[in-house]
């Protein structure tokens, strides 16, 4: 009866050993996977930050150009004024120059 206990105490022993590394080769299996899975959310995050800064980027560009248009736009307005305004004071600083002139030109 006694090696009949010991052949059962054996055989459980197998046992658990065999079922010790069917749970270590799960384990190492889901750490496999979870990095796997892991990895691949990284990617895909870089991706979308990648593709979401490019897309601010862009809208800041555009944002950009559009800022940089009204500013040349309302330049090119003012200096247009301001060269309006110094033709028609040209024409009567000449006029002013004229008289000054011809002035002098009678006191001579």
């Amino acid at each position: 009866m006694s090696i009949e206990i010991i052949k059962v105490i054996k055989e459980a022993e197998e046992k658990a050993e065999l079922i010790k590394k069917e749970a270590t080769q799960q384990s190492k299996q889901i750490i496999a996977d979870a990095n796997a899975a892991a990895n691949r959310i990284l990617d895909e995050a870089r991706e979308f930050a990648e593709s979401k800064s490019t897309e601010i980027l862009k809208a800041a560009e555009s944002e950009g150009q559009i800022l940089y248009d009204g500013i040349i736009n309302d330049a090119s307005k003012e200096c247009e004024n301001i060269l309006s305004n110094a033709e028609g004071k040209m024409d009567n600083a000449a006029s002013i120059i004229l008289e000054r002139i011809v002035k002098v030109g009678v006191n001579s």
